[in-house]
């Protein structure tokens, strides 16, 4: 049940493109490296869903780390499921919790529909 919530939650602030769609990679990471976080994000995503290549779930961490450091709440949401999901960042249901809190005390309304994952996504 918790990770069915959690996908359902990924899907509503984790970035998914359609290959024809997709952004330059080259121009996202440049903007990415510049600190942009809507950019940090986005590459985040792109490792992910393995969008350019293969899935790397610890580039994924990398990048939504650093745009979650920023206050990008969508980030801040994306990385609590990397940790609740131990994805490219050990399991931590309490570093979950801290990332989709900070990112719901911002309004982001996705996060506000991750319940704790420990015990009760």
């Amino acid at each position: 049940m918790k990770r069915t919530l959690l996908f359902v939650l990924a899907l509503a602030v984790i970035p998914v493109g359609v290959d024809a769609q997709l952004p330059d990679l080259e121009e996202t990471r440049a903007s990415a490296e510049q600190g942009n976080p809507i950019a940090q994000y986005s590459l985040g995503g792109f490792y992910y869903w393995g969008n350019y290549g293969t899935v790397d779930y610890a580039e994924t961490a990398r990048w939504y780390r650093l745009a979650a450091e920023q206050g990008y709440a969508p980030a801040q949401s994306s990385f609590g499921f990397l940790y609740a999901n131990g994805e490219g960042v050990p399991e931590d249901d309490v570093e979950a919790v801290r990332w989709y809190r900070l990112a719901a005390e911002q309004g982001l309304a996705a996060a506000y529909w991750s319940p704790p994952p420990s015990g009760s996504p």
